[in-house]
């Protein structure tokens, strides 16, 4: 398939999107962006990837339809209840309880969250630091740290501890969305991640919370928007600036752990185009590679079927590993089976390891629940205002953003943190309501 049609394709995709859903930011045009963009990029073969056989194109075309078939099954349930998104709202935002005494709770609860994800980030670093000496020495050891924290060698404080930060991330970008601008709270829980990351030289953390601060953001704002009431108003112009500075952040300090890990640049077989951006900071041929060669991988995957998954084992990875240290199951390991495409790479879209742990069903069955679930949620939310559809629906447009790359349920964070929120939500709406009464 020509990479003009996947464009026009996913073009299409997300401007549905924003007609059916009435905001840009909604799971039908983050799917049709993540997953048109890697066809996209694979398909203009800046490096020699082989072409994808016909299988691949059939999974592609099959996951698709079930996540279209799983929103439209939801359009169609609320058109014969005449419960579309034009029904008048029923629960204003400001009726949250979470908002009861003006965001007060909603503050110092994710200061706290954050300050707990400082505390597991400098306890890190002092861990490191007396191991190699010197903060220096851990950035010259950037590969040794990077494999030996992988292979878990070095235990955390608390192991649930550096979860709670992504508490601190979910409150903070309700936080700024209610207020309608960004402010220190806005950056700190994700620099209390990006520092702790710096001890892993891991980029995935990063990923992941800036994936949710920006989702649990503009699905707030979806509804703010909405709200004629709101005393915050919206501004654009500090929006604007922040997420640039925010994401510069997070760039920059990918940006570190690529150099520090000393990631090669030159490519056999690269195209003269993708030559001319190894000495770009930024864009490089191996974020090129990072975001396209999944595709390349699920196609080798494809080829060879020669992976024996347990059921679920890669889908609820961290259920396997909870049952390994009950001596039940052996643990799953991290890494994946790596394939030459002709360079190695072991990641293989989210497509892979729902084939792996269901088969071909899970290939139909998971996409389509995933475009029926966002779907009942995102009415959900809009008439109801719920802070626990708003978590799950965060959640789910995570898995959505990372289907590119993994099935993001794997990571053990993506359980213990939306489970640390759900569990807590309750008890700060509880405490906002009190702190309001008493200011009465």
């Amino acid at each position: 398939m020509t990479p003009i049609l996947v464009l026009f394709i996913s073009l299409i995709g997300i401007l549905s999107g924003k007609i059916i859903f009435r905001f840009w930011i909604n799971h039908l045009t983050v799917y049709s962006f993540v997953m048109g963009g890697l066809i996209f990029l694979y398909e203009i073969k800046l490096l020699p990837y082989p072409d994808l056989s016909f299988t691949t194109w059939f999974f592609l075309f099959l996951s698709t339809f079930a996540f279209i078939f799983g929103i439209l099954t939801i359009l169609s349930a609320n058109a014969l209840n005449n419960e579309t998104h034009s029904e008048r709202v029923r629960v204003s935002i400001l009726d949250m309880p979470i908002f009861a005494d003006g965001g007060r709770i909603l503050k110092y609860s994710a200061i706290f969250f954050s300050l707990v994800g400082l505390f597991v980030a400098l306890h890190r670093w002092y861990i490191m630091i007396n191991i190699f000496g010197s903060i220096p020495s851990v950035f010259l050891n950037a590969a040794w740290v990077y494999r030996i924290n992988v292979k878990g060698e070095i235990k955390e404080f608390i192991p649930i501890l550096p979860s709670f930060v992504y508490v601190g991330v979910f409150l903070s970008a309700i936080y700024t969305a209610y207020k309608g601008k960004f402010s220190f709270l806005s950056f700190f829980p994700i620099f209390c991640i990006i520092l702790k990351e710096l001890t892993y030289f891991g980029r995935g953390e990063m990923l992941f919370a800036t994936f949710e601060f920006f989702f649990t953001f503009f699905l707030m704002r979806n509804i703010l928007n909405q709200e004629t009431n709101v005393p915050f108003k919206f501004s654009k112009k500090n929006a604007l600036i922040s997420i640039i500075l925010l994401l510069a952040l997070v760039i920059a300090a990918a940006s570190v752990v690529r150099t520090s890990r000393g990631i090669k640049e030159n490519f056999r077989g690269a195209s003269q185009e993708l030559k001319q951006l190894e000495e770009n900071m930024i864009l490089t041929p191996s974020v090129y590679f990072y975001l396209s060669s999944d595709l390349g991988v699920l196609n080798q995957y494809l080829f060879y079927d020669n992976e024996d998954a347990k059921f679920g084992e890669n889908t609820f990875r961290g259920v396997y590993y909870l049952l390994s240290k009950l001596k039940i199951v052996e643990e799953p390991e991290f890494f994946q089976k790596g394939y030459f495409i002709p360079m190695w790479s072991n990641t293989g879209t989210y497509l892979r390891e729902i084939h792996a742990d269901f088969g071909i069903s899970g290939v139909i069955i998971i996409p389509f629940l995933l475009g029926l679930l966002c779907s009942w949620l995102w009415f959900k939310f809009i008439k109801q205002k719920s802070l626990f559809s708003l978590v799950i629906l965060v959640y789910l447009h995570i898995v959505l953003a990372f289907s590119f790359l993994v099935m993001v349920t794997r990571l053990n964070q993506w359980f213990i943190s939306q489970a640390l929120i759900l569990l807590f939500i309750p008890l700060l709406n509880r405490i906002a309501k009190r702190s309001s009464l008493k200011s009465i």
